[in-house]
This record gives structure tokens, C-alpha cells and sequence, in this order.
């Protein structure tokens, strides 16, 4: 997007005296794009402004930014720092604009603003969960269970429409969440979708922003709450969230935050899943999308394992596994050099780096051509066995085969986890704030 694109759309849209005279792609982001663009109206006073755009594919390419727009009016005014919606439509593709609020991502935090910010953040969602659906306009028909169903449901239709292979452990988390939903007469709230310090903005040491909605819908509370313990892996701890959670709505039950923990590592992974599937297909470039594809996959996958109560990883022994992972090394490879060939080296002023850029892509599209297949077993079979040992109530030695061959992938994968900092996938250790308490 450049500043002729972003005038148009605010001319058209939002006002039409205004006219970009700046525009930056955003530097996070794994599911939209999103583009500050700086303003001016007609007097000279300038405006500070955010194009949201919907990525061509990806781990959300399914949400809508109308929805999200819609979500945004309805929460406004009630005492919660949500950017103002101003304009919804599309322009090559749907778009989403909004005003730009003050804050960045929060960074390196020392512990008291680490035990500051999880709290607020936990009372934020426990304000949010306070407001009544039907007034801000989103139905609550039925049990927060039935919501919850709907749920998992949507995310197995995801998993099995889009994703490149069968992932047995995956299919099986599913299947247990489908199971053992939660049926405590809980009355369902409005949900956030998507809560966690990856989504807030941070202005002298207070939350000043409650970012991307796209996620929005009518659930049981721990939803939420549960998204959240998955969403810290280390900037925040997820006790401290809880702690300020349970400061407004009360003490939370553990055993069903547990449940709503393991669903979050689990519909992250189907969104990882159909992300990687989208960048096999060519229809993403960033190799960031293939590298979570495998390394956050594989994390989600233990961390949602260990949540439902199936135990910790076993050590690996060192053999392969049996169903690996995508994207598999020739696809890797493929896909490293095709976005060598058509995002870096164009982006090179030095002739020598192009050169060296244009060899590096070319060696890997020939490695990719020499890598043999896989010799990994049946995978569809093997989650067909896992899913119906689970609609059946477990069957530990079919979960613990499973969580070994995990093992032996994320043997296989310290590069990437040693590379983004993520931390290690728990193999033994004390209960977090969503412990094994759930078989």
C-alpha cells in the first residue's frame, strides 16, 4: 500500500479532505496486515490512522473485517481502550480503518510492571466479560457449552479443510475437546477471541490499547481467560492475569480454566496448520510463517497435551518421527528460495548480495528437487485410530505413542526454538495456572 492507495481509501470513506502523507507497514502481525498512515485534513491539522487489510491467506484468512468493524462500534463507550472504528470496506481487498492510539508493544518489562500489566490485563477481560451481549448487539442463544461446541466444531472444520497433512495429535486434542466441554451453567459473555500481551499497546506503564477483534464471539468466560494463559509465554505471567481476573469476576475454577487452556494451544495450532498449508501453496512468502508453522505447532501441541492431562513429553530417543511435520525439508527449502528470489533480492542495492541472494535461492530450489520423500507411516490412519480412541474416552498408550513421536520433532527443531526464544516444551515440572488437572 503506498500513500495514493491509502488517500483514496480515506477520501472515499472516511473523509474526503484528508489526504496520506505517510504510510508504514506494520512490523508485527501473523494474521492481517495492518498500515499506520499519517493524515492531513483540509486545515493542515494532521491524523494519526491504521488501515487494517486482510492478509490473502493465512493462519485467519477466514475472518471478516466487517465483523470486526461491527464489534469495534458496539464495544466504544464502554470504558474499555478500543481504537474508533471508522470505516469499513474494500479496495483489492477488505479493509478496516481506524484511529491510531498512543502505546507500543510491550517489551522487555521488569517484574513489577510484569505483575502491573497482567493484571490489568485480567481485570480489562473481566470488564469486558461484564457487558451485556444482546446490548452490544451479538446473540447469546443457548449454554456457554453449546457455545463452546460451536467452537470446537468451526476449528475441526478449519483443521480438515485447509491443512496440508493429518496431524494425529492434533486430530485427537480435538476430538477431547469436542468430549470434555465444560458444562458448569456458566451464562455466556462476550469473548475477546484473541486477549494476550501480543494484542495490547502499552503507554506509560497502563494498557492503552485492546487490539485485533477478529476473533470476537458469545462464549463461556474462561474462554478467554484460557487464551490468554496460552498467549504468555514470557513477556507476562499467566498467575498474574488470573490474579487480576479473579479481582472483579471472582475465583476461577482451575480445573475448567485448564480445559479452556488446552482448547486455546489447540485452535492456535489448526490456525498455524492452515498457515503453513497457505505458504506451501504459495500464496504467503515470509519463511516467519513456515518457521511457526513447525516451531509454535509443535509447542501448542505439548503445552495443549499437557493441559487436557496427558502427561509431559518423554525424552526423545532420537529417530525421526514417524509423522512429520509440514512443512517437510523440501518444501522448506522451496519456499525459503522462492521468497529469497522474489522479496530479497529486489530489496538489494549491493550487485554482489543480489548475485550471492540469486545463487542461495537457486541452491535451495535444487536442494528442495534432491530431498527423497518421507518415509513416515500413515498419518490419516493414525489420527483416525487417536480421534476414535478419544471419542471412546483415551486410550493412554495411544496418547503417549503420540506425544514420543512430538518428541522427536521438536529434537529435531532447537534451531527454531533456540532461534525465537520460545520456551522449552514442559517434560517435567510444577502446575502453572493451567496445570494437568484434567484427564
Amino acid at each position: 500500500m503506498n500513500t495514493a492507495d491509502a488517500t483514496a481509501i480515506l477520501r472515499e470513506h472516511v473523509d474526503a479532505g484528508l489526504e496520506a502523507t505517510g504510510v508504514t507497514r506494520g512490523p508485527v502481525g501473523n494474521s492481517q496486515e495492518t498500515w499506520f498512515v499519517t493524515a492531513q485534513t483540509l486545515d493542515g491539522a494532521t491524523r494519526e490512522l491504521v488501515v487494517r487489510r486482510s492478509a490473502p491467506a493465512g493462519v485467519l484468512a477466514w475472518t471478516e473485517r466487517a465483523q470486526e468493524f461491527t464489534v469495534l462500534r458496539a464495544i466504544a463507550g464502554h470504558g474499555l481502550p478500543v481504537p474508533a472504528a471508522l470505516a469499513v470496506g474494500v479496495a483489492d481487498r477488505p479493509f478496516l480503518v481506524m484511529e491510531r492510539l498512543p502505546g507500543s508493544p510491550p517489551g522487555r518489562l521488569a517484574p513489577e510492571e510484569r505483575t502491573a500489566l497482567g493484571r490489568e490485563l485480567g481485570t480489562s477481560l473481566a470488564r469486558l466479560h461484564a457487558l451485556e451481549p444482546r446490548e452490544l448487539g451479538l446473540a447469546a442463544n443457548g449454554s456457554s457449552a453449546e457455545a463452546t461446541l460451536a467452537q470446537v466444531q468451526h476449528y475441526e472444520q478449519l483443521y480438515r479443510s485447509a491443512r496440508a497433512a493429518p496431524v494425529p495429535l492434533l486430530g485427537a486434542l480435538l476430538a477431547w475437546a469436542e468430549r470434555d466441554i465444560p458444562d458448569d451453567g456458566t451464562a455466556p459473555v462476550v469473548l475477546w477471541g484473541d486477549p494476550g500481551p501480543h494484542n495490547i499497546l502499552v503507554a506509560d506503564g497502563r494498557i492503552s490499547a485492546l487490539l485485533d477483534w477478529e476473533l470476537t464471539h458469545v462464549g463461556h468466560p474462561l474462554d478467554d481467560l484460557g487464551a490468554a494463559v496460552w498467549s504468555c509465554l514470557g513477556s507476562i505471567d499467566a498467575e498474574d492475569v488470573v490474579a487480576g481476573y479473579e479481582e472483579i469476576a471472582g475465583a476461577v475454577d482451575r480445573q475448567c480454566l485448564a480445559y479452556f487452556s488446552a482448547l486455546a494451544c489447540t485452535t492456535r495450532a489448526v490456525m498455524v496448520v492452515n498457515g503453513t498449508a497457505a505458504w506451501i501453496e504459495g500464496l504467503v512468502s515470509s519463511p516467519a510463517t513456515a518457521a511457526l508453522g513447525l516451531e509454535l505447532l509443535a509447542l501448542d501441541l505439548a503445552r495443549g497435551a499437557r493441559a487436557a492431562g496427558w502427561g509431559d513429553l518423554p525424552p526423545s530417543d532420537g529417530r525421526p518421527p514417524d509423522y512429520p511435520l509440514r512443512p517437510d525439508p523440501a518444501e522448506t527449502a522451496d519456499g525459503v528460495g522462492r521468497w529469497l528470489l522474489e522479496d530479497v533480492v529486489p530489496a538489494l542495492e549491493d550487485r554482489r548480495l543480489r548475485q550471492m541472494a540469486k545463487r542461495a535461492a537457486a541452491l535451495l530450489a535444487a536442494t528442495a528437487a534432491r530431498v527423497p520423500p518421507a518415509d513416515g507411516l500413515d498419518a490419516a490412519a493414525a489420527e483416525e485410530e487417536a480421534v476414535a480412541a478419544e471419542r471412546a474416552g483415551g486410550d493412554p498408550s495411544v496418547r503417549s505413542a503420540l506425544l514420543a513421536d512430538l518428541a522427536r520433532e521438536l529434537d529435531r527443531l532447537g534451531p527454531l526454538t533456540r532461534l525465537h526464544g520460545h520456551p522449552a516444551p514442559v517434560r517435567a515440572g510444577a502446575e502453572g495456572a493451567a496445570g494437568q488437572v484434567r484427564s
